[in-house]
């Protein structure tokens, strides 16, 4: 008897395709001067790539100066991109192509494109670029979004800084520019609400370079959280926003004696750092027991509480006139690393912040006595508050009987 067996046959498809797409060109090639380009700019793969890329091809895709849509039309090998509207006669654009984009088998592009071309006249050669930190985490912020808006036509030019937090933005039209620098927390090129950032109006002929600091910009000052003894005659109190890196006022802060609310003599207020810089790092790293926290004014000024204080002016930290930072000393039996790089160097400029002060008073404070403490403070953008808390001082405890 024969059998006949069926002959064992490859799968179908050749051998797994494990490599990305390859951007093979781009129409309008960038450096292009194309007079009256009518048509959408197509960029050009080796493969048919996903219309889902990144989440949507329109979250990968952006296009400056920014036009009130972007039309991205999806055809296998390529993308066809074109502002709504079509393209503006006598305008330098900048098409960007974020990385992200796959194949059909999820093989993803690790790299982008930008393609800089002209509807009317020779490209321009005016540019910024610098580094973007975010001043509160004290780091150089990757992936900022930086904005430059064109006085006052309002044209808007966006780029990215890098993984190091450096950007480069050019070929723009000289003028006049107010350009931002955020920290894109979404990603979604634009500035929300409540997302860091930093700006300053430049006037670009050439290269300008520029570092900017990203900050919130909360439009209700600084709030106490807590107040906590240091010692007896010193206590820390605890923001909810950073506080400008300059020196308080002391008509800042009130302390107030219960139940009569007889005030107590201020010698001082220190920023926390400053304070623990002249004071020592072991007097102030000594942090108070659980018992020594503070207790939020939930009545409010309002509801017959103490009035405090008259604010003192404070102003906010001007971009060119800040004082570097003074390094913290190293703890004991410890070198100081060495840092020179590019990092150090950049957050040397500015001074590190804090959220908290540092109350010296004349007097000591009572043990088993409670205090209101009022404090008139302003953030980083000068917006001020007043607020107030609680500070209850332990009773000494008792020598144990012999």
């Amino acid at each position: 008897m024969v059998i006949a067996c069926a002959s064992v046959q490859p799968p179908p498809g050749g051998p797994p395709d494990s490599s990305p797409p390859v951007l093979l060109g781009v129409s309008p090639d960038s450096g292009a001067v194309v007079e009256g380009w009518r048509d959408p700019l197509v960029l050009q793969f080796d493969e048919v790539i996903d219309e889902r890329s990144g989440g949507g091809l329109e979250r990968l895709i952006f296009v400056s100066p920014v036009p009130r849509s972007v039309d991205i039309d999806w055809r296998r090998r390529a993308i066809a991109v074109r502002p709504a509207g079509g393209w503006r006669a006598g305008t330098t654009y900048h098409v960007t192509l974020e990385p992200g984009v796959v194949d059909l088998r999820g093989n993803r592009l690790t790299t982008g494109k930008t393609v800089i071309f002209s509807t009317g006249g020779p490209l321009p050669v005016a540019a910024v670029t610098g580094t973007v930190v975010d001043w509160e985490a004290r780091r150089l912020q990757p992936r900022a979004l930086v904005q430059a808006v064109l006085l006052p036509d309002s044209l808007t030019y966006v780029g990215a800084a890098d993984s190091s937090g450096a950007f480069h933005l050019g070929a723009l039209p000289p003028g006049r520019y107010l350009v931002a620098a955020v920290v894109d927390a979404n990603n979604n090129k634009r500035r929300d609400g409540r997302e860091s950032f930093d700006s300053a109006t430049i006037q670009l002929d050439s290269l300008i370079e520029h570092t900017f600091w990203a900050f919130r910009h909360d439009t209700v000052g600084p709030s106490l959280s807590r107040a906590t003894l240091v010692d007896s005659q010193a206590v820390r109190l605890d923001f909810s926003q950073a506080l400008p890196p300059t020196q308080p006022d002391s008509g800042t802060v009130s302390v107030l004696e219960l139940p009569d609310s007889q005030p107590l003599p201020v010698k001082a207020v220190w920023l926390e750092s400053a304070y623990d810089s002249v004071h020592g790092t072991t007097r102030a790293a000594a942090r108070p027991s659980p018992a020594d926290t503070a207790v939020p004014d939930t009545l409010g000024l309002e509801r017959g509480g103490v009035a405090p204080p008259p604010a003192a002016g404070v102003a906010p930290p001007t971009t060119p006139d800040l004082p570097p930072r003074v390094a913290a000393p190293p703890a004991a039996g410890r070198a100081a690393p060495a840092d020179t790089g590019r990092v150090a160097q950049i957050l040397q400029g500015r001074p590190r912040l804090s959220t908290g002060l540092v109350v010296e008073l004349d007097t000591a404070l009572t043990a088993g006595s409670r205090y209101v403490v009022v404090a008139a403070a302003v953030n980083l953008n000068g917006a001020r508050n007043t607020s107030r808390t609680l500070l209850i001082v332990p009773a000494r405890a008792e020598a144990p009987p012999r």
